[in-house]
């Protein structure tokens, strides 16, 4: 799954191109895992494109009001008519990519690609894995999901932060002040470190990958739990996580999972990666072979020598 930096990678390409473009219609095959609330499409023709932003791992597109509104069926008390009167509401589209998810942005002159490779990221679009397309009035938007695990929803921007994924979201680690994050661990005393680093309700945004690097970086294990961390440790897995995700929206992101940017390149942050996928390699500190440990249903990768359980 696409982790913080590899979905701020592709919101920041999306959101260069998609601003200010307008829907002109939205086609969906997958009910079940494409949410209209109580919208339709007459609802968000028209609507233009004010912004593309990221929130833990997902994707938000901002829609301005104009034309974007509710029919409401009341009757004008003044003036009774049978016609609805439409009221104009700013709407956001929410989209998770998930494991396999794909974003696929074609006009005449321009493919811009970002998500897992399979289907390759140059197969034409619309195909067989093609569960969303956005249709605007300069090319299209394709969310392709060959499992079936993304999703997208269609909510009103003042129920954003109600919205269940929103509001269970812990704070961005790239914003958050190193108090907040230390109190946020403490909550978790009994908890391991690696697994609660992932807990989304804890940090939005960090998976296996950087939990990883974090932890290499803070020469913490990834089995312990946050009771025995000091404040130093827990300074330094702060730092440690937030080294990882700088450099790695740098380089374009992680190609762990293959995942790809929206210039269709893969991401090159492992080349520069310290435990993650590196099972068996030297430790760039002290040259112990890095292992892979399963933990809490996921794989853990360290050095048993420079990352020692205490």
């Amino acid at each position: 799954m696409p982790e913080l930096p590899e979905v701020t990678v592709i919101t920041n390409q999306l959101n260069k191109k998609l601003k200010g473009l307008e829907i002109k219609s939205i086609e969906y095959d997958w009910p079940k895992k494409f949410h209209w609330g109580e919208f339709s499409i007459k609802d968000l023709k028209g609507a233009k494109v004010s912004g593309v932003e990221r929130r833990g791992k997902i994707v938000i597109i901002r829609l301005v009001s104009g034309s974007v509104g509710k029919w409401d069926s009341r009757k004008n008390q003044k003036k009774p008519t049978n016609q609805p009167t439409y009221k104009p509401t700013d709407l956001s589209i929410l989209i998770h990519l998930k494991l396999t998810g794909q974003l696929i942005y074609q006009d005449k002159k321009t493919r811009i690609a970002g998500g897992h490779p399979l289907p390759p990221l140059n197969k034409p679009v619309p195909n067989s894995t093609t569960r969303v397309t956005i249709t605007f009035d300069r090319g299209k938007l394709y969310f392709n999901d060959m499992r079936k695990f993304g999703w997208v929803k269609i909510i009103e921007d003042k129920k954003l932060e109600e919205e269940d994924y929103i509001k269970k979201l812990g704070p961005d680690p790239l914003k958050m002040k190193f108090d907040e994050f230390r109190e946020r661990l403490k909550a978790k005393r009994q908890g391991r470190i690696k697994k609660t680093l992932m807990d989304q309700s804890v940090v939005g945004g960090i998976g296996n990958i950087y939990s990883d690097e974090g932890l290499w970086r803070a020469k913490v294990h990834p089995k312990r739990s946050i009771i025995s961390l000091n404040e130093a440790e827990m300074k330094a897995i702060y730092n440690g996580v937030r080294e990882s995700f700088k450099i790695a929206i740098e380089k374009g992101g992680s190609s762990a999972n293959a995942y790809v940017d929206s210039g269709g390149e893969k991401g090159l942050y492992l080349s520069f990666g310290k435990a993650y996928h590196m099972t068996g390699k030297p430790c760039a500190r002290c040259k112990t072979p890095i292992v892979q440990e399963k933990m809490d249903g996921r794989s853990a990768h360290f050095c048993p020598n420079c990352q020692r359980l205490k």
